[in-house]
């Protein structure tokens, strides 16, 4: 089934201040990316059942984008996933008071792949641009659609961003005779409408600052049918306000300082803190250009209203032990790099992240949650432009 990946690709930092004239590409770039992501065990003293190895992953991005007449570039992508492992199933109290993760018996084998494509106008006040993504995998399918754009106003100083998405996804649970969840899930939808609006404000050519407040809904079928007793609300609306702040600096050959923060809510009770911070440092080296670019996340989380970890929780009622719908704190730390030379750019990039139910900021919990994730990955890639 579809999962919130912990893990996104990051993209190499500019360096410089963009300019505000939206002028379109014109090099035709072929790129592939491999992503291979590790989930640390989960704790044998605090885990029921045998199984202890979770979930690593293996992504294989191949991208092509290539201008389209005078103002028009597109971009597209083919993405492949594998996946083996055990997840958890539920986490509850014991006779002793202590949280225990129950984890699924036998590893998971499944497989993704995604086809993207997004192209994009240019004009010489701002850019459109459009989406459709195409998700299939052996137990879940999604289909999304996506409108974006940006407008220029006041001599160029100041963008106004905007976008729209709307997916459908359909389940169809691996062996759905095992369990009642996975029997009621098979043929369920899910949908999701999304909105998001900002502005963008150059204050000197060293200095922009972006604001924007964003709106989810999902209906549909929202509980997780792998796990037991999950039953969820059939609706979640999702708030996010974020500020970005870039600052050029003049270190070595260029350098950038990136920070982020996103306040989020949701009508299922949870509230969440991310700062993220990056430093884009450029070294020309030669005929080289190295792009090299350290970032350290911070993130909080308090619990959803209907999380519990009752082991026999009352029929009907809404209950989750998902992990991810507990109180928990998080770092993630790491770097990203680009080596340029002429047409060809290497990419290698690295992420540690480590959660703790110690880590959160407010709504902290005394229950252990065995349940969260502490994982790596390792991005390698190549570009090349012709």
């Amino acid at each position: 089934m579809k999962k919130l990946t912990a893990f996104s690709a990051l993209s190499a930092a500019a360096i410089a201040i963009p300019c505000q004239g939206d002028v379109a590409p014109t090099d035709k770039t072929l790129s592939y990316r491999y992503t291979h992501y590790q989930e640390a065990d989960s704790p044998r003293e605090r885990t029921f059942t045998a199984e202890t190895g979770r979930y690593q992953i293996d992504v294989s991005q191949f991208g092509y984008r290539t201008p389209v007449g005078d103002s028009w570039y597109v971009t597209s992508e083919l993405q492949y996933e594998t996946m083996s492992g055990a997840s958890p199933t539920q986490t509850y109290k014991n006779a002793d008071g202590k949280s225990t993760l129950v984890m699924s018996g036998a590893s998971i084998e499944e497989n993704r792949i995604d086809i993207k494509v997004a192209p994009k106008k240019y004009f010489s006040e701002g850019t459109a641009g459009g989406l459709l993504a195409v998700s299939k995998e052996n137990d879940y399918q999604s289909i999304a659609f996506g409108l974006d754009g940006t407008l220029n106003i006041l001599d160029k100083q100041t963008t106004l961003v905007g976008s729209f998405s709307v997916s459908n996804d359909e389940l169809s649970p691996t062996d759905a005779d095992l369990s009642v969840a996975r029997s009621e899930a098979d043929g369920r939808k899910k949908r999701s409408f999304s909105l998001y609006e900002g502005i963008s404000q150059v204050i000197d050519k060293y200095r922009t600052l972006q604001a924007g407040i964003g709106f989810t809904q999902l209906t549909g079928y929202l509980s997780d049918p792998y796990k037991f007793e999950d039953r969820r609300p059939e609706s979640r609306d999702q708030i996010t306000f974020s500020v970005q702040y870039k600052q050029y600096a003049n270190v070595l050959d260029g350098a950038a300082l990136h920070s982020n923060y996103r306040y989020y809510y949701d009508d299922w009770g949870i509230a969440s803190h991310t700062i993220d911070l990056k430093w884009a440092q450029s070294l020309n080296l030669g005929k080289f250009r190295v792009i090299a670019s350290p970032l350290l996340r911070y993130y909080s989380q308090e619990k959803a209203d209907f999380y519990s970890l009752e082991q026999t929780p009352v029929a009907g009622e809404l209950n989750s032990s998902d992990y991810r719908l507990s109180s928990y704190g998080a770092f993630t730390m790491g770097f990203t790099s680009e080596l340029k030379f002429q047409q060809w750019a290497l990419h290698f990039d690295w992420q540690q992240y480590i959660s703790n139910e110690s880590l959160a900021l407010f709504g902290g919990s005394d229950d252990e949650t065995p349940g969260l994730v502490n994982f790596s990955t390792v991005t390698a890639g190549i570009d090349y432009k012709f």
